[in-house]
């Protein structure tokens, strides 16, 4: 079962295209009480953050040295481990909320990597 969350989340998180919120068709509505409006803001936030993110990443890796290079996408591997492997769902003990605290932690993380990003040299 956890495995399948671990999935069903990176399925949401790290989708792309113009995912809504998973098979609702949902939009952001902010101050909502409806699970699906709620988590589409959550989603919204980080793939914006997200986006950030790959570009930054993309734009720092074209400018460096080989060995740096190789450095950073083995650091980036990792810390896509780590943050896959920390911000887990945990739907049995405390609920559907925790998708919630799953997503905010992703928004956390990246954010924390960007500040690392755009101090790397």
């Amino acid at each position: 079962m956890i495995v399948f969350k671990k999935k069903l989340i990176s399925f949401i998180l790290l989708s792309t295209s113009s995912i809504t919120c998973f098979a609702y068709n949902q939009k952001c509505v902010p101050n909502s009480i409806i699970f699906n409006e709620i988590l589409e803001c959550y989603i919204s936030d980080y793939k914006e953050y997200d986006k950030k993110l790959n570009k930054l990443y993309k734009n720092k890796i074209s400018k460096i040295s080989e060995i740096k290079k190789n450095k950073l996408k083995n650091s980036q591997r990792e810390w896509i481990k780590l943050k896959e492997s920390k911000c887990i769902a945990d739907e049995k003990n405390y609920g559907r909320e925790s998708h919630f605290d799953a997503i905010q932690c992703q928004i956390d993380m990246t954010k924390e990597r960007i500040s690392f990003l755009e101090r790397y040299n």
